[in-house]
Parts: structure tokens; sequence; C-alpha cells
């Protein structure tokens, strides 16, 4: 049904821009009950086409394009992008499919994808991430344009993007995440600059106390009135330790970045949900946002880890540490595998 019915109307998946796979490179053998999904989706995304639901019908266009790859579906994924708005989306899924018509020796749907692709190009918003020398240095940085990874050596390279508010994100290990967005309209341009990532603070063990120099007794002779006044007490000398405080805010920054990469963990999880649901994931996409749920997941149970275990730490500190001049105490990091923590060492 579907080989006879798709070449009547067109359209594309946009990410290969900045660096992500195409929708679909070749044709896919399905099973039985894959092709019987991938019809199901199909029939249920051209319904909702035919009814102007254009929001609701690509998805399905999506999920049965990578359930069973076909040409013909390409066509009528790229019509519903067109009919969205997003042209870049639909002017790369074109592209898509007249490369497989004309593979597939479907010459007719060829030129029609290929005029469709062509009257889109006027109407394209291009973007332009520009990356400093100094972040490029930066060892494992990456950056992602709309969830998309970006290929580094696009730095100063226009590319199509669909109209509307694009999000730009640059991360890296040990640095705070950078995420700025710009809104780019239909044959508008825009760029980005990213110039380098503030790298986060680092858990140090505070130095020794310095211990004060012994007071003198006074001599035994010395009449009670012209005696040396009385040193001060032990309760006068000491002073409040500022160690509590400084574990205690180390453990405060630890819970926030578990709960930034936490919450991180949760989205990149729901939507790579969507992208691969029933566990079929034939897109880049989804693999690559449920590799980067597991990893943020990760760095959130570490962070909370030492951040639960430097709060804890602080309040006992708080209660039982001496004056300043007595106390002689450390803090260093412990991590061993599937668990880190802190470890306090010294004397008081």
């Amino acid at each position: 049904m579907r080989s006879s019915t798709r070449w009547l109307s067109l359209a594309v998946c946009a990410a290969w821009v900045w660096g992500a796979r195409p929708c679909s490179a070749q044709p896919t053998q399905a099973t039985a009950a894959e092709k019987a999904s991938a019809e199901a989706l199909f029939d249920e995304a051209l319904r909702l086409m035919h009814a102007g639901s254009f929001a609701e019908a690509c998805p399905k266009f999506e999920v049965s394009q990578r359930i069973e790859a076909a040409v013909g579906t390409l066509l009528y994924l790229a019509e519903c992008y067109e009919k969205i708005g997003r042209t870049a989306s639909s002017w790369a899924t074109f592209r898509e499919a007249a490369s497989l018509a004309e593979a597939a020796g479907q010459f007719d749907r060829m030129k029609t994808a290929r005029t469709r692709a062509g009257r889109l190009e006027a109407d394209l918003a291009w973007l332009t991430i520009q990356i400093s020398k100094e972040a490029l240095t930066i060892p494992s940085f990456s950056v992602r344009r709309a969830g998309v990874p970006v290929q580094l050596d696009l730095s100063g390279v226009a590319v199509p993007v669909d109209p509307g508010e694009v999000a730009v994100e640059a991360t890296a290990p040990g640095y705070a995440t950078y995420i700025t967005s710009v809104s780019v309209a239909a044959r508008g341009r825009a760029t980005v600059s990213i110039v380098g990532l503030t790298p986060l603070p680092t858990v140090q063990a505070a130095p020794p106390a310095v211990q004060p120099a012994p007071q003198a007794e006074p001599s035994p002779a010395t009449p009670p009135a012209a005696s040396a006044p009385a040193a001060p007490s032990p309760e006068a000398q000491s002073r409040p330790s500022v160690l509590p405080y400084v574990i205690g805010g180390i453990g405060i920054v630890g819970l926030g970045i578990g709960s930034y990469f936490g919450l991180k963990a949760i989205s990149n999880a729901d939507e790579a949900r969507d992208l691969c649901p029933e566990g079929l994931c034939n897109e880049a996409r989804g693999a690559t946002l449920a590799d980067d749920a597991h990893t943020a997941a990760t760095i959130s149970n570490v962070a909370f880890a030492v951040g639960a275990t430097a709060v804890a730490a602080g309040v006992v500190l708080y209660f039982t540490l001496p004056d300043k001049a007595a106390t002689k105490v450390g803090l260093a990091p412990t991590f061993d595998r599937g668990s880190a923590g802190l470890s306090l060492h010294g004397r008081l």
C-alpha cells in the first residue's frame, strides 16, 4: 500500500545537519511484525496529515521510516516537515529521498524530490557556530545544537537549521556546561560564538592551623597587686574554625551539580524513549541520547555521594571541632569502583 501512494507528497530528516546521521541510509529488512507496525503507523500518519494535523503526523512518519525504510515514507515526511515550517528538515529529507530514489531506479520520484528541495533553498535559515581555538584544546570538548552532536570541524561554517529558537550547548568533563540559544528567522542568518568553558571548583584539604606560642606564667615572688596581667582564658583564645563551613559549602556545590545532571539524565532518557519506542532505535540521535542519559546519571550519582558526604562531615565538625588553634584536620576525596566519598584525617 505504501509503495503505491507515498510518491504523491514530499519531505526529509535534517539529522545530518551539524554532524548527525540521516534518518535512514539504506532500506533495512524488517520482520513481519515490524512491517505491520510500520504500516499501521504510516496509515495513521497519513490520516492525520489529510485531517490537517501535521504536527501529530510527522513523528509517526519518522517512526515508520525507522522501522521500515522506504522512499515513499521519506517523501511524505518531507511534505509534513514543510507544512509545520521545519524548512531545513524538509529540505534535507527531500535530498535524502532523491538519493534513495535514484539508487532504486525510481527516477520520477528522484526528479520530484530534487525539485521540491530546490524550491526550499531560498527560504532556509542558517546558523554558524564559531568555536575558539582555546575551547577546541579542552579534552573531550563537545557541542550540541538542538540536542544533536556537532562536528567540531564545522566551526565557522553556516549550516541550515529549522527557523525559530535554537539551543546550543558546549560541555567537557571538569568544566561548567555552557548553554545559550539564538533565534533564527526564515531566510535569516545567526552566529553563536563559544570562547571557552569555566573549570569546576576542586576539593582541597584545609591547611593545618598554626599553634600559638605558650603564655609565660607570672613569677610566684611577684606581689598580687604588681603581677603581670593574667593570660586570657582558653575560651577567650579560641575562635570558631572555618573548616565546617568550607566542607559544608563544598557539599552544597556537589548536591547542586548532582541535581543538575540528574535532571539532565531524566530529560535525555525521556527524549531517547520518544525516539526509540519499544527499544527500536535505528536513529543515531536516540542512541546518543540514551548514552548521554547514562553518563549524566553516573555524574549525578557521584556528585550526590560527594555532596552528601561533605555536608554530613561539615555538620559533624561544626558540633565537635575544638578551637581553631588546636585543630589539624584534612579532607580528601576518595573513589573506588562504583562509589565516591570524602575522607577526614588528622587530629582534634
